[in-house]
């Protein structure tokens, strides 16, 4: 394999970035781990973790069977109040915290005893349900900038010391069918995430 090679399969892979007219760059910065994911895409921070080399673990771990409350319920189309397994912990990256994730996916799809048997704290609820059998094919992503502070109960997991910024993530996995399968709302820290979306010319004004 050659040089050139070797650095458009890195490129491939999200290892490195290249960026016309300045050169190659490693994607994982010097001052800390963070993932990279493309939007393009359905898939786990764990596949972007594996990629980058970035040790993935969580804290604060709960497996739950809770009733639906409306943003569940309206996502899952489910009755509100119906069962639901939730998955909630603190995300660390190389031991540091980098989220707060919430996840909920109806009893009948997978329940909390199988998730607590089969979840690893170093991959996500997702990576379960496809390792299950579970056909997810498509999601449907929100994203918005949000203030968290140490009083909150958000960033009091995060260990804030001060308000801070923050990138809320809520997506909803579907199936091949259509049909909603798992809701989940991630609540990243500053530096710990870079999204990024590549997109095709569809219509522009021509000027005359």
């Amino acid at each position: 394999m050659t040089v050139r090679a070797g650095l458009a399969r890195l490129v491939e892979r999200g290892v490195l970035d290249r960026r016309q007219g300045s050169g190659t760059f490693l994607v994982r910065p010097p001052d800390g781990a963070r993932l990279r994911s493309g939007l393009e895409k359905l898939e786990t921070y764990t596949v972007h973790a594996e990629r980058l080399g970035v040790r993935l673990s969580s804290t604060d771990l709960r497996i739950e069977e809770v009733g639906a409350g409306p943003d569940e319920a309206g996502a899952l189309e489910v009755t509100e109040g119906g069962p639901l397994v939730r998955v909630s912990r603190v995300l660390l990256m190389e031991d540091a915290p980098a989220a707060w994730m919430v996840d909920h996916v109806p009893v009948e799809v997978v329940g909390a005893e199988r998730v607590r048997e089969h979840f690893r704290p170093d991959a996500m609820l997702l990576d379960l349900l496809v390792s299950e059998g579970v056909p997810v094919g498509s999601s449907q992503m929100s994203i918005e900038a949000v203030m968290i502070g140490p009083d909150d109960p958000v960033g009091a997991r995060l260990r804030l010391e001060a308000p801070s910024a923050a990138l809320s993530l809520i997506q909803t996995m579907y199936l091949a069918d259509g049909r909603p399968v798992q809701r989940s709302h991630d609540t990243f820290l500053p530096g710990k995430l870079n999204l990024h979306v590549v997109r095709e010319l569809f219509e522009v004004r021509k000027l005359g």
